[in-house]
């Protein structure tokens, strides 16, 4: 693996999770070599924001990013901490921490935040709305944080398999949100998001 010099390291930054009603939020960084195109590693395959994605065409990618990749490293963030501090918390927290263990040039997160107090990395942190579609080490970090999360969210459904999170992955799918009401919630539902999105469909189905 060549090792750059710090001020050529950009690394990406991107979440997944912060929309679902249950699991963590996943926080993802890379950085890619400074010479990588997706266009020349992975010219026949489909590269977009991982939610546009199907399973297939996201591991496919994820499998191109694990080998070209000089550094990856994702942080999870607990349904416990998010209950406790908010969900704007957990997704700066995430991106704190990975700023943290991470030397790099400058550091691009996907999406509008008021970050937290980085100190000396201040200057070298921007962020950059719909990132993950511009800049490929964003693009990355999107399909790290989502294909990471839906593993854990694979090994929480063993436990609750009345939730669906095989399928629906937390996200507030309607039978998802029928179990919620046939079984009640467990500790990995975000409390407030669940009493949110009960309350309307509950409204809508009236």
């Amino acid at each position: 693996m060549r090792r750059l010099p710090k001020r050529e390291i950009i690394c990406g930054l991107d979440e997944a999770g912060r929309g679902a009603l249950a699991g963590p939020i996943v926080v993802a960084g890379v950085v890619l070599p400074s010479e990588f195109s997706f266009k020349k590693v992975f010219p026949k395959g489909i590269v977009r924001d991982s939610k546009e994605l199907s399973k297939k065409q996201r591991e496919a990618l994820f499998e191109v990013i694990e080998k070209y990749s000089l550094k990856i490293i994702v942080e999870v963030i607990s349904v416990r901490e998010i209950n406790k501090n908010g969900i704007n918390w957990a997704n700066t927290e995430g991106f704190r921490r990975i700023i943290e263990k991470v030397e790099a040039g400058q550091y691009i997160i996907d999406g509008r935040w008021h970050l937290p107090d980085l100190k000396e990395k201040n200057t070298k942190t921007k962020c950059v709305i719909k990132g993950d579609t511009k800049i490929p080490t964003v693009l990355s970090a999107g399909i790290v944080a989502k294909i990471k999360r839906d593993e854990i969210m694979k090994k929480l459904h063993r436990k609750y398999p009345q939730y669906h999170w095989d399928t629906n992955t937390g996200h507030g799918t309607k039978y998802h949100l029928q179990a919620i009401q046939k079984y009640g919630t467990c500790k990995y539902h975000k409390k407030q998001f669940v009493k949110t999105a009960l309350s309307n469909f509950l409204w809508k189905n009236q």
